[in-house]
């Protein structure tokens, strides 16, 4: 059997900022809650030197988090919470995809405008980069390896190839013109 990180808590309902903070923190390591206000993951040192690091957070905000390690005795229940945390990772996979087709979609749409800016590479890159630093998150807290990321990667390696090819456009335009400004697409 697989050994668990167990986190469980207890806040004041108000204000609910310890509540929404322990929550996010917790979403960040990607845990898995299986039940209100308690929480499992994969029991590493790191996840348990951060999951302690909660209890003084907690404790300020006039509430009380324990932290443990414990084993389910039956096999079914670690494939059922492991099933979870895939779930969850390729859910965050599926944003990641549908934030590449929207810039797939607008890089479309700026070329059968005619819309060829500089501004418009520089927003690509922009937003290539905060996909790869939010792909980077969620590879991070995929343990178990959930399917949806071969499909996510796949769909950022489409998205990075259609801004080049956006790209060249402008920069071979702008080699036709050099003397005349691009319009602005805004």
């Amino acid at each position: 059997m697989r050994t668990w990180l167990f986190v469980t808590y207890k806040v004041p309902a108000e204000p609910s900022r310890t509540r929404v903070f322990l929550w996010r923190k917790l979403k960040e390591l990607g845990a898995v809650y299986i039940q209100q206000g308690a929480a499992v993951l994969p029991m590493t040192e790191a996840l348990l030197a951060q999951a302690l690091s909660l209890r003084e957070d907690t404790r300020a905000g006039g509430g009380e988090l324990l932290v443990g390690r414990t084993e389910f005795v039956d096999a079914q229940d670690d494939a059922r919470v492991i099933a979870t945390f895939q779930s969850q990772r390729d859910s965050d996979y599926s944003e990641i995809i549908e934030q590449c087709e929207r810039l797939v979609c607008e890089l479309d749409g700026e070329t059968a405008n005619g819309k060829f800016t500089y501004a418009e590479i520089e927003e690509n890159e922009t937003e290539l980069a905060r996909i790869h630093r939010w792909m980077e998150r969620i590879v991070a807290r995929d343990w178990f390896g959930a399917p949806g990321r071969a499909a996510a990667e796949q769909a950022i390696d489409q998205a990075e190839q259609r801004s080049a090819l956006y790209t060249a456009e402008v920069e071979r335009r702008r080699g036709q013109e050099p003397d005349v400004p691009l319009p602005s697409s805004r």
